[in-house]
């Protein structure tokens, strides 16, 4: 039972009040079963959580219970506090940020130990960049300031954005800005690594909407472009697999391979993403998939042997 997420979930209960068991599934990508294992596993260490059925029902906790209550150790706090030492290059300039660490600092009375955790941004080819980046759009959103900035596409090709800021994410290694843009007239998702000549506009007013209409969005877009995908893996990759897709997308054969179906966005990215894996993975379905592979290789070998 993987602790982070039990916490993890016991606070997203408690801030909002009423979740929908779907809601936490897709949310941590796990099954509903999981989850409800993972309700019952918050019961039995005391904490009352309790369910709501019919139309507008899920899990709160009960009246009368603090998430307070709950406590740190003293190296789990100093841990969250070298996260927070980590994060201060974005948000240290932020007042709520500060007073959020202060009250860590003196509730936990310990001594500094900042240098526990590092995050390690060298890899990045804009790192300057990207700290200035992240605080300028942090600053962005809590103002309700318009970003401006060129976009640079897959054909390296730029063109000026105006964007309404709404979330900085950072997914898969990479982070992003998530906001409403004025060029193509939706909400959008701007890789941090492709923008440059960032810069403030004038004030806008936030749209009424919220994060998750904002994802409704983003993933009525997805299953609009993308394409199930069947993909067989060698016995080689069975601990693996769980790395790179949810446990109920992959089954066992008979002969110890693995089968996973599973839905991706249909783009360059595909075959590449694919032949990641090697020659420990082969696309069974849809045979045009497989056809286009077979063509890409093609042509790696021609301007290999060429």
């Amino acid at each position: 039972m993987r602790v982070d997420r039990l916490l993890s979930m016991l606070l997203i209960i408690s801030n909002k009040g009423l979740v929908t068991g779907k809601e936490l599934a897709e949310h941590f990508e796990v099954s509903l079963r999981t989850i409800y294992r993972d309700i019952e596993k918050l019961g039995e260490a005391g904490i009352p959580v309790a369910s709501m059925g019919g139309k507008g029902g899920g899990y709160y906790i009960m009246e009368n219970y603090n998430v307070d209550n709950l406590f740190l150790k003293k190296d789990e706090a100093s841990t969250f506090m070298a996260i927070m030492n980590n994060l201060n290059f974005l948000f240290g300039k932020n007042a709520q940020f500060n007073d959020m660490v202060l009250k860590i600092e003196n509730t936990y009375n310990r001594e500094k130990n900042t240098d526990k955790l590092s995050i390690n941004m060298s890899h990045f080819s804009m790192e300057n960049e990207l700290k200035e980046y992240l605080f300028l759009m942090n600053q962005a959103i809590e103002e309700n300031k318009l970003m401006v900035f060129d976009y640079c596409n897959r054909q390296m090709e730029y063109s000026e954005r105006i964007v309404e800021p709404f979330q900085i994410a950072f997914s898969s290694g990479q982070w992003y800005l998530v906001g409403f843009c004025r060029y193509r007239d939706d909400y959008r998702r701007f890789k941090l690594v492709r923008i440059r000549n960032l810069r403030m506009g004038e004030d806008f007013e936030k749209r009424d909407i919220s994060k998750e209409e904002i994802e409704e969005i983003f993933e009525e877009s997805y299953r609009r472009s993308s394409i199930q995908v069947t993909l067989k893996f060698s016995n080689r990759m069975g601990k693996q697999l769980t790395e790179y897709f949810q446990e109920e997308n992959i089954q066992q054969t008979e002969d110890n391979q693995y089968i996973v179906v599973d839905h991706f966005p249909y783009e360059e990215g595909l075959l590449k993403y694919i032949l990641s894996f090697g020659k420990e993975c082969e696309i069974i379905e849809p045979r045009y998939l497989r056809d286009e592979l077979r063509e890409y290789v093609k042509e790696l070998l021609h301007l290999y042997n060429g």
